[in-house]
C-alpha cells in the first residue's frame, strides 16, 4: 500500500508539456475565456498544485501555451519540411499535406479560430497568431521561389495558398470525408500545378 502511495505521488506531477498541450486542445473545444485551472487539474487527474508547479498563474500558461502552439504549429514543420525534403514541390506537397490532416491545430481548424479570435483582444494572441501566418507563408513562398517562381509571385501565391487551405478547414466542419479529400486534391492540383515549369 505505501509503495502504490508513492507511485501515485509520481504521477501527480505532470509535465509542462502535458500541460499545454492538453489547455491547446481545449481552447479549440472551449475557447481561451473558459479555461479554468481547476477544470484543466481535473481532467488531467492531477492537484493544482501541479499546476502552480509550472506556471505562476492563468495567464502566464496561456502565454506559454501560444509559444507552444507557436514552436508546434509552425517552427517544427518548417524544420522537418527543410531536413526531409529538398525537392521544395514535395515540401510544398508535405506542408499542404499536414495542413489537411484532420486535427484541431491545422491552419482553420478548431485552435486556431479560438487563437485567433482571442487575439481580437490580446495584444500576444495577435502577435502570435500573426507570426504564425507570416512564417506560415514565408515557408511556403520560399519553396516556391527554389522551385523557380519570382519572389513577388511567390509571396502572393503562398498568402493565396494559406488562405486557401485555412478557409477549406473551416468550411470542412460541415462536409464529410468525402468531399474533404476531393477538397484536397483540387487544392494540390491547383497549388502544386503552379510550380510546374
Amino acid at each position: 500500500m505505501p509503495k502504490e502511495n508513492g507511485e501515485s505521488k509520481k504521477r501527480v506531477r505532470l509535465s509542462k508539456d502535458s500541460w499545454l498541450k492538453h489547455t491547446l486542445t481545449k481552447i479549440g473545444e472551449i475557447g481561451v475565456a473558459n479555461i479554468q485551472i481547476e477544470s484543466l487539474a481535473k481532467e488531467l487527474a492531477v492537484t493544482k498544485g501541479s499546476f502552480y508547479w509550472h506556471f505562476k498563474d492563468r495567464d502566464a500558461l496561456l502565454a506559454e501555451t501560444l509559444t507552444y502552439w507557436y514552436g508546434s504549429a509552425t517552427k517544427a514543420i518548417g524544420l522537418a519540411g527543410q531536413r526531409d525534403f529538398a525537392d521544395p514541390v514535395d515540401r510544398l506537397r508535405y506542408f499542404f499535406t499536414l495542413g489537411f490532416n484532420h486535427r484541431p491545430d491545422v491552419p482553420g481548424g478548431a485552435v486556431e479560430r479560438a487563437l485567433h479570435e482571442w487575439a481580437r483582444i490580446s495584444e500576444i494572441a495577435e502577435q502570435t497568431t500573426r507570426q504564425v501566418d507570416e512564417d506560415r507563408i514565408d515557408l511556403i513562398a520560399n519553396a516556391y521561389i527554389e522551385s523557380g517562381m519570382n519572389e513577388h509571385e511567390a509571396r502572393r501565391t503562398a498568402t493565396m495558398a494559406l488562405a486557401q487551405l485555412t478557409g477549406l478547414n473551416i468550411l470542412s466542419r460541415s462536409k464529410g470525408k468525402r468531399c474533404k479529400a476531393q477538397d484536397a486534391k483540387a487544392f494540390l492540383e491547383v497549388f502544386l500545378s503552379v510550380t510546374v515549369k
